[in-house]
């Protein structure tokens, strides 16, 4: 919902409180700190510290590479779309922003 991003993003950091190993609600917490400006770098660490719990969580492998590669980290950006591939290979979802990412000119 429009607006209440703040108290989402406040809701996921008491779920987190209660429960650090919580990879779900580090991967929720990740994706509203990435739509909000400056907040990239902890959308990042969350979505890290979501695939160190689960390793085997593609969509925050993609996720992550989407946050990398907006703050200019291709190379990386394209090693974890590999791994959600590689975990997930019908993922379609990694397979374009993958695709959009190589056909980027200066990745």
């Amino acid at each position: 919902m429009p607006g209440r991003l703040p108290d989402a993003i406040a809701h996921y950091e008491a779920a987190l409180r209660l429960n650090p190993n919580f990879a779900e609600a580090h991967y929720n917490l990740a994706t509203f700190l990435a739509s909000t400006p400056g907040r990239q770098p902890a959308a990042i660490a969350h979505y890290e510290e979501a695939i160190r719990l689960k390793p085997d969580y593609a969509e925050a492998y993609n996720n992550l590479a989407v946050v990398l590669f907006n703050e200019g980290r291709a190379v990386e950006a394209i090693e974890h779309l590999q791994t959600a591939l590689r975990l997930k290979p019908d993922y379609r979802d990694a397979r374009q922003n993958l695709e959009r990412i190589q056909a980027t000119p200066d990745k």
